[in-house]
């Protein structure tokens, strides 16, 4: 018995590796590209050796760091330097409040708060502590709808924007807050304040994760994971067929189980061939298309605009000792209304990353560095991005990173000379489905699926989702859920 993966990214090596490891199954992958790991991809300055895609895992939960460690990989583990990011606003620039989710904070009148937001904003987020809370366990509310309502607007747009902007490249007002904050909102039910949700949940995430560190790392970059885990799919005798596009699910139906670790658009596309009722075709909108509202669901339609969607990152490499001090700290999350600024946000690799910094000095000397700026926001699908040409990603770059150090470094402020090379790397559809619509409609997906006893194991082939669109943003969050996913069809197979 068979059990086909159609997507080797992330998702669909983990689904692989767990299925290989547990069941007796063979496995094959289908990967439509010429290479394995999807947004986990070495980017290479000559010698140096960087993350092109995703660099860190949350630690908000144990999973990821087993799985390493079941990978042998723990004595690669490795913290952030502990500065910590800033924040980027049209007024001022300066540390991150520490305390917080999504820039919501757990104390809204801390310093670190009343220094980026104004006392008068501050107060007026302190309210929460004692507003009547009028959200139900009924609701499904945009990140913007509950912290305008429960602290204001000054705190949403100032604080929650960069960061959502940074993190989903949406604005708060278009995230469903139940998916991006998971648990968060139940919480504030329970607590009666936001804020108290705030400092409930990040008690529970330090609790289980590794003190002191939020995220983590490997050293020499988080895409060594994947040729760790291909060499290890390889001895488990999984079959690997690279450029192979499954057109049809037809091609692959003498399988048994079919685990389809796609984006949304594309794993639609393969589902309404599959399956012949309509919600489908109203859940989702093919790349390029939209459906309109009379098509049956009654929603707005599926937010895919064009080809060109998705994110662009443009990695600079600098010769600028003045940046040894870590000026800025670990990088920088950009307010959307900040002028003159083009990149939603600035990672400064070789400050947040020790090995990084070693890696760059020891093969380039002192003084070198390394900064990523990241382009392509939900809201202004115009905008620079994805689809911008490579000279005008790297001239805005140039531009944003000499802007967002400033003039005040000691030493004196980059210089165009001290930059002395750059790569651009696209992430196409990168920005997967976080607004309430969307996670309805995702919901709506998996309920037909259960409809058509493909899920339950009465029909067949059995189809099973796994990755970002389904799982959550991000590795915390994508790798157990394909693990549980793998488990799933390890006992239908079994009863």
């Amino acid at each position: 018995m068979t059990v086909a993966v159609v997507g080797g990214g992330v998702a669909g090596m983990v689904a692989a590796w767990e299925l290989a490891r547990t069941s007796e199954r063979d496995v094959v992958i289908f990967e439509a590209s010429d290479r394995l790991g999807g947004a986990l991809a070495p980017l290479r300055f000559g010698s140096v050796t960087l993350d092109a895609g995703a660099e860190a895992f949350a630690t908000r939960g144990p999973e990821v760091r087993d799985f390493v460690e079941q990978l042998g990989l723990e004595s690669l583990l490795t913290d952030p330097h502990p500065v910590g990011a800033w924040l980027q606003l049209p007024h001022t620039a300066g540390p991150l409040p520490l305390a917080g989710i999504l820039g919501i904070p757990a104390d809204p009148e801390a310093e670190d708060v009343r220094a980026l937001i104004g006392d008068a904003a501050a107060e007026r987020a302190a309210q929460d502590l004692h507003a009547p809370m009028r959200w139900t366990a009924q609701d499904r509310p945009s990140v913007g709808a509950v912290v305008r309502d429960r602290m204001g607007d000054a705190l949403a747009d100032t604080l929650v924007a960069p960061i959502t902007a940074g993190v989903y490249s949406a604005g708060p007002d278009a995230l469903d807050l139940r998916t991006v904050a998971p648990g968060l909102f139940e919480t504030m039910l329970t607590e009666g304040s936001l804020a108290r949700a705030v400092g409930a949940q990040k008690g529970r995430q330090e609790a289980a994760a590794k003190a002191g560190s939020a995220v983590q790392s490997l050293r020499g970059g988080l895409w060594g994971l994947v040729d760790v885990l291909e060499r290890q799919l390889l001895a488990a005798g999984v079959r690997i067929e690279r450029g192979r596009r499954i057109e049809d699910l037809a091609e692959i139906s003498d399988c048994e189980d079919i685990v389809i670790a796609l984006d949304a658009p594309e794993a639609s596309d393969l589902l309404s061939r599959a399956l012949s009722f309509p919600p489908l075709p109203s859940a989702f909108g093919g790349l390029g298309t939209t459906i309109p509202r009379s098509s049956g669901s009654g929603l707005p339609p599926w937010l895919i605009d064009d080809a060109t969607r998705g994110v662009a990152l443009v990695t600079l490499l600098l010769n600028a000792p003045q940046l040894d001090a870590r000026p800025r700290g670990t990088g920088m999350l950009v307010s959307p209304k900040a002028e003159g600024i083009t990149a939603k946000a600035m990672t400064h690799i070789s400050a947040k990353w020790g090995w990084a910094k070693e890696e760059l000095d020891a093969q380039l000397g002192a003084g070198h560095h390394a900064v990523r700026l990241s382009y392509g926001r939900i809201e202004d699908p115009h905008g620079p991005g994805r689809g911008s040409s490579d000279e005008e990603l790297i001239a805005l770059a140039r531009r944003d990173v000499v802007t967002l150090f400033g003039q005040d470094l000691v030493g004196g402020p980059i210089s165009g000379e001290q930059i002395l090379d750059a790569r651009v790397a696209r992430w196409q559809r990168a920005l997967p489905g976080t607004s309430a619509v969307q996670a309805a409609r995702l919901r709506e997906v998996q309920a037909a699926l259960r409809r058509s006893g493909r899920m339950s194991g009465t029909g067949r082939p059995r189809l099973h989702l796994a990755g970002t669109w389904f799982a959550g943003t991000g590795l915390a969050r994508v790798v157990p859920h394909a693990r549980r996913v793998a488990t799933d069809i390890a006992r239908i197979s079994s009863t």
